[in-house]
């Protein structure tokens, strides 16, 4: 391969690799805040799950997890500096409201007990993005059995 060929494929490496790299900035920032979020959440809760996903303004998404039953239950979301209110809404696998936050904010957080609901819908609602889309993070933290 010549020299100039070989820095030609240098340069559009990086131009297709340099829009991930600040992406990931975002997505590593989120998976921070949800690490900051086990301290939050207190003694004898532990870290169940956590998504980060993509958004647009005024989009909802959806995401369906199983529980244990039984169990109090905390979800809290984030979102990136570009977010200016995100709402979360936990609803039964039958369409039950469990618990909400929609307070003009960006960061809800909701408490429920499972009982003996075992699989719910968390709904993600990015009210308000400052730019073309933002990145937005829940995180789930599960009562230890046997937490004081």
């Amino acid at each position: 391969m010549s020299p100039l060929k070989a820095v030609v494929a240098i340069v559009s490496g990086l131009a297709i690799t340099l829009p991930a790299l600040g992406q990931n900035v975002h997505i590593s920032t989120l998976h921070e805040q949800v690490l900051e979020n086990i301290e939050i959440a207190g003694d004898g809760y532990r870290l169940d799950s956590y998504g980060i996903n993509r958004m647009n303004a005024g989009e909802t998404t959806h995401v369906t997890l199983d529980l244990p039953a039984g169990t109090p239950v905390t979800i809290m979301g984030d979102c990136d500096e570009d977010c200016m209110d995100l709402d979360i809404a936990v609803y039964s696998a039958q369409g039950k409201l469990l618990a909400e936050d929609r307070a003009d904010d960006y960061y809800p957080i909701v408490d429920f007990n499972s009982d003996e609901i075992t699989r719910v819908d968390i709904e993600l609602d990015l009210k308000v993005c400052e730019a073309n889309y933002c990145y937005v993070a829940y995180s789930v933290f599960i009562r230890e059995t046997d937490a004081p």
